[in-house]
């Protein structure tokens, strides 16, 4: 079985896109729930998004979570190679190339059956740019942001200038950062922007 974990985390917090039933396939459904999981993205000029997450998950059948935690035994290189290979085929909806730069996954065990997951990756073109407006939009893809502990935080160079940011956000926590917590199913942030004059 083969599948890499920043791709877990993402279906874990986000529903209606492609990359669902290549993480069924992968994980022969694992039975785990999400305890909390908190979503950092920040977007440069030219379409490169860092993402940084961090998610608390239980495992509903221990004997998954052993499976799961195997897979970071893995060398760094065929973990990223892993991610490079989900990200192909998680661009192909939206019809552009995403280029993994980096990727670095940690999984620390809390209990039984609990497990923190701290996933770090680069990623090259996760965002399109056209006539130098960057747009973050990800179509119908959605966050599950159903309580506290759940939270994205999208982050834009400080000289940018904002053109649209949809759905609104739940607060900005500083100039051209925007966070949206506590709002349920919630499709991911379409936000366009340029660099400023």
């Amino acid at each position: 079985m083969k599948f890499n974990t920043l791709l877990i985390i993402l279906v874990v917090v986000m529903v209606g896109m492609t990359a669902i039933n290549m993480f069924m396939a992968f994980n022969n459904r694992l039975d785990i729930d999400t305890l909390s999981s908190n979503s950092n993205y920040s977007y440069d000029y030219e379409g490169r998004a860092t993402l940084d997450i961090e998610t608390e998950i239980i495992f509903n059948k221990p004997s998954q979570m052993t499976q799961f935690l195997e897979q970071y035994d893995k060398p760094q290189e065929e973990q990223l190679t892993d991610f490079q290979e989900s990200m192909n085929q998680f661009a192909e909806s939206f019809s552009r190339q995403m280029f993994v730069e980096d990727f670095q996954s940690t999984a620390t065990v809390l209990g039984s059956n609990r497990v923190k997951v701290i996933e770090h990756a680069v990623i090259a073109g996760f965002a399109a740019v056209e006539d130098g407006v960057v747009n973050t939009d990800m179509g119908e893809m959605e966050f599950d942001l159903t309580g506290e502990a759940y939270s994205l935080t999208v982050s834009l160079p400080l000289d940018a200038t904002i053109i649209c940011v949809d759905p609104a956000p739940t607060f900005s926590a500083d100039e051209n950062v925007f966070v949206w917590t506590d709002t349920g199913k919630t499709n991911f942030p379409k936000i366009q922007f340029a660099r400023g004059e």
